[in-house]
């Protein structure tokens, strides 16, 4: 939660765990981890029929093999920790037992053994996979010899948020929250977009974004794997895997309770609903069906959050002051709405609640002693969420909302197993679906109005209230995927190479019905419009969509993992992805005479990825085997590369072009600007909606203020999925004398083919400046501009009258991002303090053509600074035990604010988009007295970081990105008390979580008035 929101909120968790017996929770990343090796005798001739044994540390489960005749023995976990103790056994020779661990990097863990006669003196064990320290729990060593993969925990994000993928993915260094293209919370890395990332589960397609709290699941974030087996992304990838099976029994129940009585925030925050009544209820089990050959593992959440809902007719003075709208203007609003027959709930409920659950599980079964490896995994998972209202804010009516539903399904079965002891085999099928579901509770149009305030405070304020119906709720939508995934190991006699033979085949599906504005949205520009019932605009979608989508995906990747020397592995390959759409848009023949581009063709395309990675490690750390036969860890590593990551298209992304073909069975529009709007009769369209206009006001047809021309939307001939040539170094070490872990590692990535737009209907031609904005171009004529309110008819600046926007989707943009992290963290164990601290330096430019964002021609394209470059990040985590009584941790981050750019509302130069920039006013030589006090009191009394950014611009444009926000915190403690010092059974836990206690302190010592934002 942002310092700038000064709610502080205590939550008290209660866990009673029931626990017969429980296990670390330690994860690998790799489908299965593989332990290869040679017995020998003493003479090292090769010893056949030795029974070699490996039992999991983590969930001491065994698994079993026998030593051909040249001595060799391969033994694979699926899902394995890459923990084992190996035990070597044959009639005549005494016992072997030793450790092998993975330090990171290895794709095979060698366990090569010397067996001495019964009698003799044991001789040292040969173990090529280096101990690295024991991980704390949920921890997972980084599996990619890029060392840019990192463990997500449940630890860092509120009570509220446990399971919320997104949320945990945005507390990592170098990680920050982005909404998606489709409006889904997600996260950006490398300053690119939430779009370019994609998660798998069990190395498939995964299209959840949450988890039961409980679930036994390992989770990571890697920006940049050298092994070409993952792809499908060109920013990150969040890859989730299931435990491997344990014979540890587990039980556990956790129950999540807050309230309002519990959450301390200020009267603002308080009067706009802010404050809340959580309850959750989860659980997990775990355990062997049968020992040692078959287990289970399931969890699960139930919940329900409601909270007071305060819209426009609940909201109070302070509520509307905090939004920006004063009291009075309120109030005149609603008499004026009364007045007009709107209805004001519509059956709209009187708190929000949101309801959620969610299952997740997996069967194992692998049997010990198969000669084969045979290994068998089903997981299942599934959500459920319904959220009612919708919105429901201090500018809404309540009846300007609604409720969505959603759910979600998954199955998925997976095998491994190898033969002649050289080829592993793994092969996994999984299907999942989706669906979606909006319903507005008021069926007749929408209606938006600008409301300009005077505050208490003395400064102005600009609003919009909503009411009617809300037009963009009315839709359903229904996803399926299907996924094939194998992989083939070969492994070399002297277990130098491992190559690798990854086929993937993905087919999705995507069914969506939407009646988008389908009943119209009127705006008014002002409460004195509305009441003379003189709109500003009408527009109107005539007619509901339905559309099927399909596309199949494929990848193909040859890699090998080369163990050059015991220090220096290699990972190089190439990776093949191609898709192909089974849909495709109706030609439109007018569009191509028109504009040379076809309207019909959809990006099906074929991309290679070559990669290479290395990692090297030299000397020895100064530190003692923890016992005989375990290595010492590396004084150093160095681990590195450079490769191409493709991100491959989203099945909805030609859904615009479907739907906007220009042809009488596409989307068909109507736009009525200024005295084309018709006038509306609100009572009328509440009893009838046959009676809302299909045609802009009497006498206006023909004219350029009523627009009939449909939309059309296709793609460049060039256009190719986004990637990134992406390179990073890194060196990680003790040092200060074995004190402290230190890794430092720098990024460069230069991110191709992003995507963009350009209106092929759009002239260009500038046909006249406002010389009060220092020269700005408008591109439409006089004429076509409402004197009594500035909107304008953007057909006028149209080469065709015939259509209205013609988007072409490009991917000629590009961007640059560099990124320099550290992370500090002490190597000695302590049980009563634990503690990191990880700093990010961020540098992030890209193009942007100017239908994003102009103050110019929107045909150019120009460099600046992302909207994701937040330069600085601190990171940090604390924890200590206080007396063995009670643990508190503490987790935190501190970012420097965003760029972002001073925009004004609505179409100036007549494009026909809202994409301008504001024009910064100087007060001392502006003519307008009242726009002359509005800037100096916006100079004299905005943020420092607001007058700073306007102070240096006065008299211009406002460029892109080039005003800052202010550096912001988050926090979340929690204190867990020891159950055996508070007289609780030793099985159960009592935790109490605070988020945001940085807030409280402000809040606490400077008060309401006087935050500092911490």
């Amino acid at each position: 939660m942002s310092s700038r929101n000064p709610a502080c909120f205590l939550t008290a968790l209660v866990a009673t765990l029931f626990v017969f017996a429980a296990a670390p929770s330690a994860a690998g990343a790799q489908q299965a981890d593989v332990i290869r090796g040679r017995i020998t005798g003493p003479d090292s001739a090769a010893v056949e029929g030795a029974t070699v044994t490996a039992t999991s540390i983590s969930g001491n489960v065994s698994r079993s093999a026998r030593t051909d005749r040249n001595g060799r023995f391969t033994i694979t976990f699926p899902g394995g920790d890459g923990d084992y103790m190996v035990t070597v056994a044959l009639l005549g020779y005494a016992p072997k037992r030793f450790e092998v661990k993975r330090v990171a990097d290895e794709e095979i863990l060698l366990a090569d053994a010397r067996l001495t006669t019964m009698g003799a003196l044991l001789e040292d064990v040969n173990v090529t996979a280096q101990r690295a320290k024991v991980p704390r729990t949920g921890e997972t060593p980084p599996p990619d010899v890029s060392g840019t993969e990192q463990a997500i925990s449940n630890a860092a994000v509120p009570a509220d948020l446990l399971g919320d993928l997104a949320a945990m993915a945005a507390t990592l260094p170098g990680v920050q929250a982005a909404t998606g293209a489709d409006g889904q919370d997600g996260y950006s890395v490398l300053g690119l977009g939430a779009d370019q990332n994609n998660s798998v589960l069990n190395g498939m397609s995964f299209g959840g974004s949450s988890l039961p709290r409980d679930a036994a699941v390992s989770s990571s974030l890697v920006t940049s794997p050298y092994d070409v087996s993952r792809g499908g992304f060109s920013g990150a990838q969040m890859n989730l895997r299931t435990r491997s099976g344990s014979n540890f029994i587990t039980r556990g129940m956790s129950l999540n309770l807050d309230a309002p009585q519990m959450q301390w925030t200020d009267r603002a925050a308080r009067s706009l609903g802010q404050e809340y009544t959580n309850f959750s209820l989860g659980g997990a089990m775990s355990g062997p069906i049968s020992f040692d050959k078959s287990f289970y593992n399931v969890s699960y959440q139930l919940g329900r959050r409601s909270s007071d809902l305060f819209n426009l007719l609940t909201t109070g003075a302070d509520g509307f002051q905090a939004v920006g709208i004063a009291p009075d203007s309120a109030a005149r609003a609603l008499a004026l709405l009364q007045a007009r027959g709107i209805p004001f709930d519509a059956g709209a409920p009187g708190s929000r609640v949101g309801d959620q659950g969610s299952l997740f599980g997996s069967i194992d079964i692998a049997p010990p002693s198969s000669s084969s490896g045979q290994a068998v995994n089903f997981s299942f998972n599934g959500n459920w969420n319904r959220q009612r209202p919708l919105g429901g804010q201090a500018t809404e009516l309540p009846s300007y909302s609604g409720e969505r539903t959603n759910w979600r399904g998954g199955l998925q079965g997976r095998h491994s197993g190898y033969f002649r002891n050289t080829i592993l085999t793994e092969t996994s099928l999984g299907f999942s679906v989706a669906r979606n579901q909006s319903t507005p509770f008021l069926d007749m149009p929408a209606g938006m109005v600008r409301i300009n305030s005077d505050l208490e405070d003395g400064t102005r304020s600009l609003q919009s209230l909503y009411f009617g119906g809300n037009q963009r709720l009315n839709s359903s939508q229904q996803t399926a995927t299907t996924n094939f995934l194998n992989q083939l190991s070969w492994f070399s006699v002297n277990n130098k190479h491992r190559v690798k033979l990854t086929s993937e085949l993905r087919f999705d599906t995507n069914e969506q019905e939407s009646a988008n504005n389908v009943l119209g949205t009127f705006t008014f520009n002002s409460l004195n419009d509305y009441e003379q019932n003189r709109p500003a605009t009408f527009s109107r979608e005539l007619g509901e969509r339905n559309r099927n989508v399909g596309q199949m995906v494929a990848g193909f990747s040859l890699g090998d993992a080369y163990r050059r020397t015991d220090r220096l592995q290699i990972q190089y390959g190439v990776r093949m992805d191609a898709n192909r759409f089974t849909s495709q848009p109706d030609l439109n023949p007018e569009i191509e005479s028109l504009f040379g581009l076809r309207n019909d063709v959809v990006p099906n395309k074929l991309y290679f990825s070559p990669r290479m990675g290395f990692s090297w490690s030299y000397g020895n750390a100064a530190q003692v085997a923890g016992f005989e036969g375990a290595a010492r860890r590396p004084r150093a590593v160095v681990r590195g590369g450079v490769g191409v990551f493709q991100n491959t298209p989203s099945t909805n992304l030609i859904a615009s072009a479907i739907d906007n073909t220009g042809l009488p069975g596409a989307t068909q529009q109507l736009i009525c600007v200024g005295a084309a709007a018709p006038a509306p009769d609100w009572e009328a369209y509440a009893t009838d909606p046959g009676s809302i206009p299909t045609q802009c006001a009497d006498g206006t047809a023909g004219t350029t203020f009523a627009n009939a021309a449909p939309n059309i939307s296709l793609f460049s001939s060039d256009y190719s999925s986004p990637r990134s040539i992406r390179s990073n170094l890194q060196w990680s070490s003790p040092i200060l004398s074995n004190r402290f872990n230190f890794t430092v590692d720098g990024t460069y990535s230069l991110n191709l083919s992003q995507q963009g737009t350009t209106d092929l209907n759009f002239s260009g031609v500038e046909r006249f400046s406002l010389a009060d904005e220092a020269g700005r171009p408008v591109f439409v004529q006089p004429g076509s501009i409402v004197p009594a309110s500035g909107a304008l008819a953007p057909q006028g600046s149209r080469l065709s009258t015939r259509f209205s926007r013609v988007t072409a989707i490009d991917s000629d943009l590009r961007s640059e991002s560099r990124q320099l992290s550290m992370r500090l963290s002490p190597v000695r164990f302590s049980p009563n303090l634990n503690w990191s601290l990880s700093y990010v330096l961020s540098d992030v430019r890209e193009q942007v053509r100017g239908f994003t964002n102009t103050a110019g021609n929107p045909l150019t394209t120009e460099w600046a600074k992302s909207g994701f470059n937040s330069r600085h990040q601190i990171v940090y985590n604390l924890g200590y035990n206080f007396f063995d009584f009670v643990r508190m941790s503490w987790f935190g981050s501190f970012r420097s604010g965003a760029p972002f750019t001073p925009m004004v509302a609505g179409d100036i130069n007549g494009d026909g988009y809202s994409n301008d920039r504001a024009y910064i006013f100087d007060p001392a030589a502006t003519a307008d007295p009242e726009l002359s006090t509005a800037m100096r009191n916006l100079l004299d009394d905005g943020s420092p970081e607001a007058r700073a950014c306007l102070a240096q611009q006065l008299g211009t444009l406002a460029g892109r990105n080039s005003c800052h926000g202010p550096w912001f915190s988050t926090a979340n403690m929690s204190i867990t008390f020891n159950p055996l010092k508070v007289r609780m059974p030793h099985r159960s836990s009592l935790s109490f979580s605070l988020s945001n206690p940085l807030g409280a302190a402000d809040l606490l010592l400077n008060g309401s008035g006087k935050l500092r934002g911490w």
